[in-house]
């Protein structure tokens, strides 16, 4: 089996504290990162549940209620202009080709 190599930036703190968890379980930081990663495979998803408590759950939506709320009114605004999301992607794309014309 072919191995290939993971890199992330955490909290050196966070990662001293996890390090010294494993060193408890008699594991290293690298096998614990493998037995997440096949669990993550066995499960099909995170192998814990991931969500928000009540109140960070309550908070989020609010603010997200505010957020499209604020759009919305921005753009009920007179004199607003609209886009089609196709034309902005044609316009995105177009712009992405020419960069990387340019590029070359």
């Amino acid at each position: 089996m072919s191995e290939t190599i993971i890199r992330a930036r955490v909290d050196e703190l966070e990662k001293l504290e996890c390090e010294s968890i494993f060193k408890s379980l008699g594991i290293t930081t690298s096998e614990a990162v493998r037995l997440f990663i096949r669990q993550v495979n066995i499960v099909k998803g995170l192998p814990f549940e991931l969500k928000l408590s009540g109140s960070a759950a309550a908070e989020h939506d609010l603010w997200f209620r505010n957020k499209v709320e604020s759009v919305l009114a921005k753009m009920d605004q007179p004199g607003r202009e609209s886009a089609i999301h196709e034309d902005v992607g044609a316009r995105l794309k177009a712009k992405q080709a020419a960069l990387i014309r340019r590029a070359a």
